[in-house]
């Protein structure tokens, strides 16, 4: 596994969203909608809007993707996060960054903090 470089990590912590695609069934990536990106511990976590229903969240559990960040792409692996204490560690993280924004209430609540993946380098 690779770990995710200083600038790579400052610039995730700068921007607002990135553009998530994850891969379907035959390898191809689909583009998905600008999703809001965390920081913790050096890992780079992301999670679902609709929960562990999302099509996006079961794509890239099972077939991986990758991210695009200033016009770079950056291959993943998806992996579910089911530590509380991590879980709660992304959902502070999910507050600082995003506090008083639309939706934030929803990304913190159960059901999406229960659809929270770690984003690790392919």
């Amino acid at each position: 596994m690779k770990n995710w470089t200083k600038d790579v990590l400052d610039k995730l912590n700068e921007v607002t969203t990135v553009q998530n695609h994850p891969n379907d069934d035959k390898g191809n990536s689909f583009q998905d909608y600008p999703i809001w990106v965390v920081t913790d511990n050096d890992k780079v976590y992301l999670r679902a809007g609709k929960g562990k229903e999302s099509k996006w969240y079961k794509s890239g559990l099972k077939n991986g993707g990758a991210i695009e960040l200033d016009g770079q792409n950056y291959e993943v692996e998806y992996v579910a996060v089911d530590d509380p204490a991590e879980i709660k560690s992304v959902t502070d993280a999910y507050e600082k960054k995003y506090h008083g924004q639309y939706p934030i209430d929803m990304m913190v609540s159960d059901k999406c903090a229960e659809a929270t993946v770690e984003l690790r380098l392919k």
